[in-house]
């Protein structure tokens, strides 16, 4: 009876009985190892196959390999974190960059646009001096001071009014010269916040023949549109409102 064997099978069985023989061939075809738990008539307790190997003229098996312990979780940041933590290092003086390229761009933007406004404001000022040139053969002298004078003019006086509500409009001049025969309007600007525009003039001159304005400025170039990049009439500055007053 002692050469009557059993195995144990991973379901929790166990195959048997065999001949030792049969169990070495099961060995040998890899159907069982050298763990698997093993009986016999004879033993106290189940014994893995490469404890009775002698018995059963198997070679000599070595224990099984003990387990690896699982590898410890490296310390220290996860690459993941170490790459965004690069890039947010890298993107600092970039976005400084890109911020000391693009403020001051949107700053000059705004001011550029401020300045179109106001161009596009004064059209109706000068459509209403060019007609009334046109009947009266002179232009309405319009004053900058707190007391201000206009020839009596219902068009040339509305238009007036609407471009001083222009946030940067400072005060508004007419003038004739006489020598000349020519319309001069003149625009200070205000509300730019900038030291290059605030206080600065835009000036159209009427060409009585042709019916033609001619825009110049007083202000840098690069922030007034292309046609109005002419030398403006620097004779004819708005005087400054007198002690007290306001222009508007």
């Amino acid at each position: 009876m002692a050469d009557i064997w059993f195995h144990a099978t991973p379901d929790g069985g166990c195959n048997g009985p065999m001949r030792a023989d049969d169990l070495v061939r099961l060995f040998q075809a890899g159907r069982i190892h050298a763990a698997t738990p093993v009986w016999h008539e004879g033993m106290t307790e189940w014994a893995a196959l490469s404890s009775v190997a002698s018995t059963l003229g198997v070679p000599v098996m070595p224990p099984p390999l003990p387990r690896a312990a699982p590898a410890s979780p490296r310390r220290g940041l996860h690459w993941i974190w170490i790459t965004v933590l690069v890039l947010a290092a890298l993107a600092v003086p970039t976005l400084a960059i890109i911020a000391a390229i693009a403020i001051p761009a949107y700053h000059d933007y705004r001011t550029r646009a401020g300045i179109s406004e106001v161009v596009a404001a004064s059209a109706p000022l000068r459509l209403a001096l060019q007609n009334s040139a046109a009947h009266g053969g002179t232009c309405p002298i319009v004053t900058g001071s707190e007391d201000r004078a206009v020839v009596s003019n219902p068009e040339v006086e509305a238009a007036i009014v609407g471009l001083l509500d222009s946030p940067h409009v400072a005060d508004v001049l007419t003038l004739n010269r006489s020598t000349l025969d020519q319309c001069e309007l003149l625009v200070k600007l205000e509300g730019f916040e900038h030291a290059a525009i605030d206080g600065e003039v835009l000036n159209w001159s009427l060409e009585p023949v042709s019916g033609n304005w001619t825009c110049g400025t007083t202000a840098p170039h690069r922030y007034v549109p292309e046609h109005c990049r002419h030398r403006a009439s620097l004779a004819y500055d708005i005087p400054a409102p007198q002690t007290g007053s306001t222009p508007k």
